[in-house]
């Protein structure tokens, strides 16, 4: 059903859009300060399009939700029932369960409160505001109330960059339709109350926070002579000397002001004292910056420091995710008597998935180390200098220079890139890091660790989960693991990701089941519904969480296939459920000195039309004839001869679903030379047969389609963005492009196979 505006309303709205966009074909115009003529025939276009629309509520019985009501009311100066709206939508919001239904819509709930303000009390608006805004926090707990400062940060500019695009895409034209409509005014009113109540909230936030909270900026001096720069924030109470806290602690190297205020204030507004401490060398601390060396030891003095404040129970909580994951492992290597608790997140591991993953190191840590060591903060002009990283890669794969030397051809030297690559193999710079096998016995307290199919730091998660629950198989250590990139615990769920739509049942407020997971160990809240057991996983495509004592109890059977021979189109060989009889080697060869391939594409979305088959073999099953879960870490069992002292090997498992598109669950990266022990090389013998026994990095939880297929990668990586293995049995950093002799020839014999874990579909 399309909505038409009355005409004579069209050539005072819709026509106005037109010159307003004629205008700024050749100059921008602006719809504040000095355009206020442009501004005032706006809002009154805009008036009349909400009040054409507030006219259709009950027309042929349908009238708008509260959501929408409130929005036309606010734009026809109807503040009060806007206000009775948003307050009709809270309660139903609550009624649905969701979380936070106090500041639902809290700068529309302030710029109502401030319109109602303004015609009672004959008032201008910056002090009717400032009225308004004291009124809706002082009944706002910290909770609340951080969540409402958190609204109050949202960027005007892309609020009216998104409303002057929507006007553009209407200009000129004569009518509207109603979906159209709805969200104009939508986006009008977005644009119309951030900018008036936004500039005005941030003197006012800072006096809550002053009213709420104490904060105090540290430098906390360690045993050999460094100091740690770390923010405190903590509730304030009229007795505080008498109030005891437990601590929310978080260790990073990604030293930002409003990051670190906004993480210690949110554990202060949940009734902890919140603390961020940063690598030694960053913030305020006049030390030397260096990644992953020291943070273990500087955090268990930060710790040590907490347990001897007045304001201190005696009991500190860890969190964080990515660099903050690994610090709270680093410091449970030597597990402080005060540290309760951890929630890691996306944790990364170091010697396990950065810089290398299976002892192949990967370009995309090189530009992170100037990003975190360039200056006290973080340097963001060269991280996000995309052009300059794709370039250095290009050019160092073209030219064929060792890997050790990839500092050169950027032109600046990178030390730590360069130590870091003094380690190969998975040896004692690397294990002194973080807990290194009867190590993680040590640790018994209770951990929640939470990861995502689509963040590239399950690796780590993984890891840390498998070694803690083998050296300690009572381990309190539960794992979330859900449709989830590496920052869906810092921003929140997104509606899709790579392609792939992320299924309601997903959508989790991860930062909030954090929070209530502490709540469930310092202060005997209820455990979390969603932890039902030790691993709780997401099958996508069923809608539903599974829960499992353990990973390999996330699969009840499985499937081994064997590599067949080509299809009858030559472009795919089979997946078999039984070797054939008498099959033939299937070779694969890869010139690594050929460089014609520098432009193409490595990496597709997850879910994509097309597979990158370059220096691979595909392998294609039978359609499947009924839904088929696949979950767990599926793989490998490799027989292969090669003509190389050492190969890199890859494997990915797909599903093709019947559509035809391709969806990339899961895969492995390793070094055949440390395929038996990380730590140790053990070169292949040429012309030989070799095993190479893999479980994948990377777990999975689909429910396949009926009519989909099971497809599988197998390949030899040679790309811009990794470290190239050409074979010789050197430190593959030494290695240059004159070292690429001939094709590595990779034969797979007939005993390989590859195996994928079967779960039960879900009816």
């Amino acid at each position: 059903m399309r909505f038409c505006i009355n005409l004579a309303i069209l050539v005072f709205a819709l026509s106005l859009q037109t010159s307003v966009l004629a205008q700024t074909n050749d100059s921008p115009v602006t719809l504040t300060g000095s355009g206020l003529t442009q501004a005032s025939s706006m809002e009154k276009s805009m008036t009349v399009l909400a009040k054409n629309l507030l006219e259709r509520d009950g027309m042929d019985g349908k009238k708008w939700d509260a959501n929408q009501l409130f929005r036309l009311q606010l734009l026809t100066a109807k503040p009060e029932a806007a206000r009775q709206a948003i307050q009709e939508w809270r309660a139903q919001a609550k009624q649905r369960g969701q979380n936070n239904t106090d500041t639902l819509f809290v700068v529309y709930e302030l710029y109502a409160k401030t319109l109602e303000l303004q015609t009672q009390r004959k008032l201008g608006f910056e002090e009717a505001y400032k009225l308004a805004f004291q009124d809706v926090f002082s009944h706002l707990n910290g909770d609340a109330a951080q969540d409402a400062s958190f609204a109050l940060g949202t960027s005007v500019e892309r609020l009216e960059g998104e409303f002057q695009r929507r006007l553009k895409e209407h200009a000129g034209k004569t009518e509207l339709p109603l979906k159209d409509a709805i969200n104009l005014s939508r986006q009008y009113l977005a644009w119309l109350a951030y900018s008036k109540v936004i500039p005005l909230s941030l003197p006012l936030l800072k006096e809550d926070d002053q009213r709420r909270y104490v904060t105090e900026e540290l430098l906390i001096p360690t045993a050999d002579g460094a100091q740690i720069a770390t923010l405190l924030v903590r509730p304030k109470e009229q007795n505080a000397d008498a109030k005891k806290y437990t601590t929310l602690m978080s260790f990073t190297i990604y030293a930002d002001d409003n990051w670190s205020r906004a993480d210690a204030k949110k554990m202060a507004a949940h009734g902890y004292a919140g603390i961020v401490s940063f690598t030694r060398g960053k913030g305020r601390s006049p030390d030397k910056i260096v990644p992953y060396e020291h943070d273990g030891e500087d955090a268990r003095t930060v710790i040590a420091w907490i347990e001897k404040q007045g304001w201190s129970d005696g009991r500190v909580g860890m969190y964080g995710g990515s660099y903050s994951a690994f610090t709270q492992w680093s410091t449970a290597k030597k597990i402080p008597n005060a540290l309760k608790a951890m929630a890691v997140s996306a944790s990364t591991t170091p010697g396990i998935d950065v810089p290398a993953e299976g002892n192949v190191f990967m370009n995309f840590l090189y530009p992170w180390i100037p990003y975190v060591t360039n200056n006290k903060t973080l340097d963001n002009d060269a991280y996000g200098d995309e052009q300059r990283w794709k370039n250095l890669d290009k050019n160092w794969y073209t030219k064929g220079t060792a890997y050790r030397e990839i500092d050169k051809i950027d032109g600046i030297a990178n030390p730590i890139h360069r130590r870091w690559l003094e380690h190969p193999a998975y040896d004692s710079y690397w294990q002194a890091m973080i807990p290194y096998q009867q190590e993680f016995s040590k640790i018994n307290i209770p951990i929640l660790s939470t990861t995502g199919y689509f963040d590239g730091a399950q690796v780590g998660a993984l890891y840390y989960f498998q070694q803690h629950t083998r050296y300690l198989p009572t381990a309190d250590h539960t794992l979330l693991i859900g449709p989830y990139n590496h920052f869906a615990m810092q921003g929140g769920v997104p509606a899709t990701e790579s392609g792939y739509t992320i299924e309601d049942v997903a959508k989790l407020d991860l930062a909030a089941l954090r929070l209530q997971w502490f709540d469930y160990q310092f202060k005997g809240g209820p455990k979390p519904a969603i932890l039902k057991d030790k691993v709780n996983y997401q099958v996508m495509g069923a809608n539903i969480w599974k829960h499992a004592p353990s990973l390999s109890a996330m699969h009840s059977s499985h499937i081994d296939y064997y590599l067949g021979t080509p299809t009858q189109q030559g472009t795919a060989h089979k997946l078999l459920q039984k070797p054939e009889a008498k099959q033939r080697p299937l070779t694969l060869t890869v010139d690594m000195a050929k460089r014609d391939d520098v432009n193409q594409q490595e990496s597709l979305p997850r879910v994509s039309k097309t597979l990158n088959t370059r220096n691979a073999l595909v392998f294609v099953s039978d359609t499947l004839p009924q839904a088929t879960e696949i979950s767990g870490l599926f793989a490998g069992h490799l027989e292969f001869i090669v003509n190389k002292k050492d190969v890199d090997l890859n494997a990915t498992l797909f599903e093709q679903m019947p559509n035809g598109d391709y969806f990339e669950l899961a895969s492995y990266l390793g070094r055949a030379s440390y395929a038996k022990d990380r730590a140790q090389r053990q070169l292949l013998q040429p012309g030989k047969r070799q095993l190479v026994d893999f479980v994948a990095q990377r777990i999975t939880s689909r429910q396949m389609q009926a009519g989909s297929k099971i497809v599988i990668v197998i390949g030899i990586p040679k790309q811009a963005d990794l470290q190239i293995n050409y074979g010789t049995g050197k430190d593959v950093s030494d290695e240059t492009i004159a070292d690429a002799g001939e094709p590595i020839a990779l034969q797979l014999l007939s005993g390989t196979y590859i195996r994928v874990p079967l779960g039960q579909a879900s009816k």
